[in-house]
């Protein structure tokens, strides 16, 4: 067995005897509380209640007497004796509950049995007084309620020695309790005296004996240990000087990362900016050609409306040609017409101013249409030159936007060629970055490993001093149990 199970079991054994004072003590105290609560609850009340009794009988007559001498006084002393009566009711009620179930309400059941008997007595003195009989009710009273009223008071009287009695031998009985509870316990508490004194010197010449035993492994050990120690901390020192320049090392290719990152962010900067630059242009010739493609098509449309212009002007020069025929018709009609006025005389006067106002209608519808053909050629040829040009306008539009294509096809061939570019540099930078963060992580474990050495190397020298503290404290042990050490 070992020395804590020894330990535990002596301690256990001890305890279960602690235990069994304590349950002694409390079952005793716990006796001894019941008794003194009876003693407090039933005995005393017992005794305050018959004194109760004696003075509500008293209280009784008093009311009686002052019925029968005071007339005057008569009701205030009825309403007295009514709460008296009930006074008393409810001392019978407080006595029964107190008693509960014990066997001494002999006397009680007596002195219920006369305060009913008085109760009667006392209705027939108040009758006979109401009746003005005061004779009759002063000889009842002598006669029949005084006897009753005394008798109650009496047993009242007898009920409280009797209490007394019985208080005093329940207080024998109460110190006769504590006596014997305190003389058991007394002996309880010294059989586990000497138990647990018995059970401490087999535990300690039983523990003193395995002790020595393994304290002289504990001298052999702990010399081994210190041995061993002395090498460790010597092979841990070396190590973290070796992590030491280790680290120095690792801070030094970390910052050669560092800068190699930096220089692959600006690449992919300056890529990405590129990139941005080339879809720009891409997007401003696709803008121009579609701005070309609007162009040619609202040349068409010029030159379509031109040439419907033409048209329009051949059909014009018809209808100035047909209204010249019409103007020279006038102007023959009129020069008929002022020919014929002529041979009329004075009667055809009128019709010859008609007739020279036709004329001159005629003239100048003819020089109307002379400017009109003059202008209309001058629209002719303007119209043939805006052909022409519309004509050329088109071919430059057409060389325009087929020279657009061919740019914006070199621009989109650029645009991929910038495009691989920067994801290429992307990708550049995101592995820089990543070797960075290795490089971060294996600076920090660098670190982490050099604390980890300088710790290992300061709790080696801790484990050589304990070593050497263990062994120390071997030897003191040996010499207080009072062996010898063991080298």
């Amino acid at each position: 067995m070992t020395i804590s199970k020894k330990i535990m079991g002596g301690y256990a054994l001890i305890l279960a005897l602690l235990a069994l004072s304590t349950v002694v003590a409390f079952y005793a105290l716990n006796q001894i509380q019941v008794a003194y609560e009876h003693f407090l609850s039933v005995d005393e009340r017992l005794m305050e209640s018959a004194n109760e009794l004696r003075i509500a009988g008293f209280a009784q007559q008093t009311y009686v007497r002052g019925i029968l001498l005071y007339p005057e006084l008569r009701k205030a002393n009825q309403l007295l004796l009514q709460d008296n009566d009930r006074q008393f009711k409810q001392i019978f009620d407080k006595m029964r509950r107190v008693m509960g179930g014990e066997k001494q309400t002999d006397l009680l059941d007596d002195m219920e049995s006369l305060h009913e008997q008085l109760e009667r007595a006392q209705q027939g003195v108040i009758q006979l007084t109401l009746e003005q009989k005061s004779e009759e009710a002063l000889a009842f009273v002598i006669n029949t309620f005084r006897p009753l009223s005394l008798a109650l008071i009496d047993k009242a009287k007898r009920f409280y020695e009797q209490q007394t009695v019985l208080l005093e031998r329940r207080k024998i009985e109460l110190a006769d309790k504590v006596s014997f509870f305190t003389i058991t316990l007394a002996v309880v508490s010294l059989f586990a005296v000497l138990v647990g004194v018995t059970i401490g010197v087999h535990l300690s010449r039983t523990i003193t004996r395995q002790l020595r035993e393994s304290i002289a492994q504990l001298s052999s050990s702990s010399a081994e240990i210190l041995s061993t120690t002395s090498q460790v901390a010597s092979g841990a020192a070396e190590t973290a000087a070796a992590v030491s320049e280790t680290t120095a090392t690792v801070e030094e290719v970390k910052q050669t990362a560092q800068l190699a990152s930096q220089k692959a962010k600006f690449v992919s900067d300056s890529a990405q900016k590129a990139s941005n630059v080339s879809q720009a242009g891409r997007k401003s010739v696709e803008e121009a050609i579609s701005g070309m493609h609007r162009i040619q098509e609202q040349m068409e449309s010029i030159a379509e409306s031109i040439v419907h212009l033409s048209e329009q002007s051949h059909a014009i020069g018809e209808i100035i040609a047909t209204v010249n025929d019409l103007a020279e018709q006038s102007n023959l009609l009129a020069v008929n017409a002022a020919i014929e006025a002529a041979r009329a005389g004075e009667q055809g006067k009128s019709f010859g101013v008609v007739a020279q106002e036709i004329r001159s209608l005629a003239e100048q519808s003819r020089q109307a249409t002379g400017q009109v053909r003059t202008i209309l050629g001058d629209i002719q040829k303007a119209t043939n030159v805006a052909v022409l040009a519309t004509e050329q306008g088109n071919k430059a539009v057409e060389a325009g936007v087929k020279q657009s294509t061919e740019t914006d096809e070199a621009i989109r061939l650029l645009s991929a060629s910038i495009s691989e570019a920067a994801q290429a540099a992307t990708q550049i930078a995101a592995s820089s970055k990543q070797q960075m963060v290795g490089m971060d992580q294996v600076a920090t474990a660098m670190i982490n490993i050099k604390q980890a050495s300088e710790q290992n190397v300061a709790g080696t020298r801790q484990a050589e001093l304990a070593a050497q503290g263990l062994y120390e404290m071997g030897a003191k042990l040996s010499t207080l149990i009072g062996g010898r050490i063991v080298r």
